[in-house]
């Protein structure tokens, strides 16, 4: 008896380890990853006592659709004012992606849906707005209870990534800004246990932002250009390299070649360099005009003594006047002059 039971304590073992491989591959780590958020938003308790805004986990543990489709477009929702908003304040939006993505289960929690929009599980009020939710909290040992708590509510997810923004502006947070953090994974490393304090908080961001591309948001609006080259018999990855003006190590990271042999065969078409070109905005440019001439009043403060021989015409034509016009000054009703007759004129 004893043994069987034994055996059937092995069995459920085994299906638990098993299905904890099959969380960890593929789409299942993401999913992994954003069920992960709950016990580690939980913990967070120096931001609160820092700030004066207290950050929780999403008030529930929301089961949602694990497609690269959902996943995509909830990436395209906040991707481009998180890429804005990161430029302007020294940050990687690669990071306040992910972390989006980590503490609201892909925009899917209670509080992240309409009318709330908290992405980050902010506590407190937000221009007045607030909503009561039920969350989890530690009490320090572990343990874990449920309270009713009020959450920021936003019109948008663009306020809401502006909050989270004004939060990392706290002099605590410095670390992770692109002039102290060189790289997105120093930036992670600094919020590890500062913003969360889940000691793997970084690894999994670190996964989100490289399974996902998220670095894209690190730069300005663009596109990848990719240069190719078809190998020929004879080729090698040195060459190819020193063709190109890059290093043989690019060649080999951009094709998934092996390190040891760099192995390429005629006919196969390698990527030797991307260039990430940004998108100039388009500007509507108009064609300067030529300031217009400032008309200068016209004076007749000049006068011709008519001689004998001239005409109407005569005269307007020596003073750059119309004949119209050098009749109206005068007051003269004919072409008729008389000799001696005093004119007035330009």
């Amino acid at each position: 008896m004893a043994s069987r039971v034994a055996r059937i304590q092995g069995l459920k073992r085994a299906k638990k380890q098993l299905r904890r491989k099959q969380l960890l591959a593929g789409t299942g780590t993401v999913a992994a990853v954003s069920s992960l958020s709950v016990g580690i938003l939980g913990a967070v308790h120096g931001r609160a006592q820092a700030t004066g805004q207290s950050v929780s986990a999403p008030p529930q543990a929301t089961v949602f659709t694990n497609t690269d489709e959902s996943h995509t477009q909830f990436i395209k929702t906040i991707g481009d004012s998180a890429r804005d908003l990161a430029a302007k304040n020294d940050l990687y939006a690669s990071v306040m992606i992910a972390q989006a993505i980590l503490e609201s289960s892909w925009g899917q929690s209670g509080l992240t849906a309409a009318p709330n929009y908290n992405l980050f599980g902010i506590k407190g009020s937000f221009n007045g707005q607030s909503v009561s939710m039920a969350t989890q909290e530690d009490d320090g040992t572990g343990k874990r209870y449920t309270i009713q708590a009020g959450f920021r509510q936003y019109d948008n997810y663009t306020q809401s990534l502006q909050d989270y923004v004004n939060l990392l502006k706290q002099p605590m947070y410095t670390g992770a800004h692109k002039q102290n953090a060189a790289t997105y994974q120093d930036a992670t490393q600094f919020l590890t246990g500062r913003y969360a304090t889940a000691t793997d908080y970084n690894t999994h961001l670190n996964t989100l932002i490289d399974r996902y591309h998220l670095t894209d948001y690190d730069r300005p609006a663009g596109k990848l250009v990719v240069t190719t080259y078809t190998v020929k018999a004879g080729d090698s990855v040195d060459g190819i390299a020193a063709q190109y003006g890059v290093s043989a190590s690019q060649i080999v990271s951009l094709n998934n070649l092996d390190a040891q042999t760099m192995l390429i065969f005629p006919g196969q078409v390698l990527k030797v360099k991307e260039q990430y070109v940004p998108t100039e905005p388009t500007q509507q440019t108009s064609q300067a005009q030529p300031a217009a001439a400032k008309q200068q009043p016209v004076t007749y403060d000049h006068t011709h003594t008519v001689t004998a021989g001239e005409s109407i015409a005569s005269i307007a034509a020596k003073y750059q006047m119309s004949t119209d016009t050098l009749k109206s000054v005068n007051e003269l009703q004919s072409n008729l002059i008389l000799v001696g007759q005093t004119l007035k004129v330009r």
